[in-house]
């Protein structure tokens, strides 16, 4: 087992389902490997393409979505997408296939520092080594995942695509869920008995808790009027009474008037 199949591997255990991308010399030993494993392989119109849909996936399914690219001009069309991901808090992996371990420090037709492109897009960067590739891959999995969840780059090269794996036994991965401490909950009564015109905001956080109806019965119980981003719009229902409308950049006059008092 090589290197790219281990990567892939590693996937199918993380829950992916399918790898967005372009076909280029520096990705075929990763398509190689998605072609003998249920991970799709699923071919885009551009690295852009591949990147918006692995956003729309990450966020749909809260499994990080994965898209690959070729160097240079592969991994600029692809930031594009991981950004998108970066500004909605979507789980994405970010792979670029790069050349040999020996030519990443020379100046030769294409090549750019991925690490340093992807650096503000991502939560985190890593340079694939050939011993600690499972290790590394872990770790970009469960941070993708971890709140607030988010892009994370992954530069391969070639070498290490296709070199001999070595693997070690590690767990699947869990994805951890939004949780309220109960300090946090003492703390949110706390306010509520000092305030005077309490209003609550549900926002992108709220929409992967799952926990619509426990908060609207708290709102209900509590008699506070809601207002959601444009992220959260129709999580809760916004035919409530309670209900005061959007806010952000299209929220309307009325609503930023309410807001401020």
């Amino acid at each position: 087992m090589n290197n790219s199949e281990l990567i892939v591997r590693a996937l199918e255990r993380a829950g992916v389902r399918w790898v967005f991308g372009v076909p280029s010399g520096p990705v075929l030993p990763l398509i190689e490997a998605l072609r003998k494993s249920p991970v799709q392989f699923v071919l885009t119109a551009s690295e852009t393409s591949a990147g918006f849909m692995a956003a729309t996936v990450g966020s749909l399914t809260g499994v990080p979505g994965v898209c690959v690219s070729t160097l240079g001009p592969g991994a600029t069309n692809l930031t594009t997408g991981v950004g998108c991901a970066w500004l909605d808090r979507a789980p994405l992996l970010a792979i670029t296939c790069n050349v040999a371990t020996p030519w990443l420090e020379r100046r030769i037709q294409m090549r750019i520092d991925h690490r340093a492109l992807f650096r503000p897009l991502t939560k985190a960067s890593f340079g694939l080594r050939a011993d600690r590739v499972e290790a590394t891959l872990s770790k970009a999995i469960a941070l993708a995942a971890a709140e607030p969840p988010g892009p994370v780059h992954l530069d391969l090269p070639e070498d290490v695509a296709q070199a001999a794996a070595k693997a070690r036994a590690l767990g699947r991965p869990r994805r951890a869920l939004p949780d309220l401490s109960a300090e946090v909950a003492s703390a949110v009564y706390a306010a509520l008995g000092k305030s005077r015109r309490p209003l609550l905001v549900a926002g992108l956080t709220f929409t992967r808790s799952k926990a619509a109806g426990e908060l609207l019965r708290f709102i209900e119980r509590q008699r506070i009027p809601f207002v959601t981003t444009m992220h959260a719009k129709g999580f809760l229902p916004e035919s409530h009474s309670n209900w005061a409308g959007v806010i952000g950049r299209a929220r309307r006059t009325n609503v930023k008037t309410f807001t401020d008092r």
